[in-house]
C-alpha cells in the first residue's frame, strides 16, 4: 500500500508492500493533502512492518531530542533514526536515512487498535518523516513557521508569534469575512522565481485551518497581545530577522539546512514589509489591517 501526501509543494511517498492494516489513517487533517502521482517523490519512504525492529549499525549521536523520544545518529551508510513511544517509552520505529534525506528505510512495530493489528502511519510522521521532511526542506531554503497564514483581497497575510499570541484568533476574524486561510499552526515558506509563496499544512492550531492551498506572500506581521488600542509599528531587519528564528523549526541537527535557513531568513526580511503587530482581540482588527495597507504601500523592511 502506498501513501502520496502533497505538502508544501513536497511530494512524500510512503510505500508498505506487505499491504498490513493501516491504522487511524486516513487522519484529519491530513486527508485533504494526499495525492496521487507518478512523479518521483521528494521523500520516498519505504515502510516494514517488523515483530521486532533491526538492530542497525550506529556511529556517533548528532542529535537527541527532549526526554530523549527520538535520537539521530551517524552512520557508514547515510543517518539513522530511533523513536520511541512516548506513552510506554519503549522502541516503536528506527530508520535509515540517506545524507541528502531523499530516501528512507523505515521500520514500525505493528500495533493492536480497537482490536485490529496493523501500523500506525502518524507514529511514523511523528517524529521520523517530520524530521526528515524538515531538513530536506531547509537544505533547499524552505521554511517551516510557527504562524497563521491566509489570503484575502488578493493580498497573502502572515502572523507569527508565541503560542498564545493570537494567530488563530486573527484566522478566525478573517475567515469569518471570506478569507482563505491556509492554517493556523505552521506554514512552508518557499521562495519560487523570486517570490516567496506560503503553503497550508496539515499541522492546525485551535482554529483547525488546514487548507492545501498556497498564495503569494506580501506581508508579515509578528504579532504580541494589545493593550488599549489595536497597534502597527515597523520593525529593523535584525529584530524581524530574530523572531523569525524563534519562530521557525530548525533542523539543529544540520549545520548545511541551518545555514541555508539562515540565509533564507535574511533575504525574506528583505524582500517582505514585515511589522509589529499589537492587537485587541475584536473583529475589527482586518478593518484595521487592511486600513494600514492602505495607508503602506507594501515596501522591504
Amino acid at each position: 500500500m502506498r501513501i502520496d501526501l502533497q505538502i508544501g509543494g513536497y511530494l512524500i511517498s510512503l510505500d508498505e508492500p506487505e499491504n498490513h492494516p493501516q491504522l487511524a489513517w486516513p487522519m484529519r487533517p491530513f486527508d485533504s493533502f494526499l495525492a496521487q502521482s507518478a512523479s518521483q517523490p521528494d521523500l520516498a519512504v519505504t515502510v516494514t512492518v517488523a515483530s521486532h525492529l533491526p538492530s542497525l549499525s550506529k556511529g556517533p549521536l548528532r542529535f537527541d531530542a527532549a526526554h530523549g523520544l527520538w535520537k539521530l545518529f551517524e552512520s557508514a551508510d547515510g543517518l539513522v533514526i530511533e523513536s520511541l513511544s512516548p506513552n510506554t517509552q519503549q522502541p516503536r520505529s528506527c530508520a535509515l536515512v540517506s545524507e541528502d534525506y531523499r530516501t528512507v528505510s523505515a521500520w514500525i512495530l505493528p500495533e493492536l487498535q480497537m482490536g485490529q493489528v496493523g501500523w500506525c502511519p502518524m507514529h511514523l510522521f511523528n517524529p521520523l518523516i517530520e524530521v526528515c521532511f524538515l531538513s530536506r526542506m531547509a537544505r533547499e531554503g524552505t521554511l517551516l513557521l510557527h504562524a497563521a497564514g491566509l489570503s484575502s483581497h488578493d493580498q497573502g497575510y502572515l502572523f507569527t508569534g508565541a503560542s498564545g499570541a493570537g494567530k488563530s484568533t486573527i484566522a478566525d476574524f478573517f475567515a469569518e469575512r471570506g478569507a482563505l486561510v491556509l492554517s493556523d499552526e505552521r506554514i512552508v515558506i518557499r521562495k519560487i522565481a523570486g517570490h516567496f509563496i506560503i503553503y497550508g499544512t496539515p499541522w492546525v492550531g485551535s482554529g483547525n485551518y488546514a487548507n492545501n492551498d498556497r498564495h503569494p506572500l506580501t506581508q508579515l506581521y509578528c504579532i504580541s497581545h494589545g493593550t488599549g488600542s489595536h497597534t502597527m509599528s515597523r520593525m529593523s531587519p535584525r529584530t524581524v530577522a530574530q523572531e523569525l528564528l524563534r519562530q521557525s523549526f530548525l533542523p539543529l541537527w544540520d549545520r548545511e539546512a541551518l545555514q541555508t535557513t539562515m540565509a533564507t531568513i535574511a533575504n525574506l526580511v528583505e524582500q517582505i514589509d514585515c511589522r509589529a503587530l499589537a492587537p485587541l482581540k475584536s473583529p475589527d482588527i482586518v478593518d484595521y489591517i487592511l486600513a494600514q495597507r492602505q495607508l503602506h504601500p507594501v515596501g522591504p523592511s
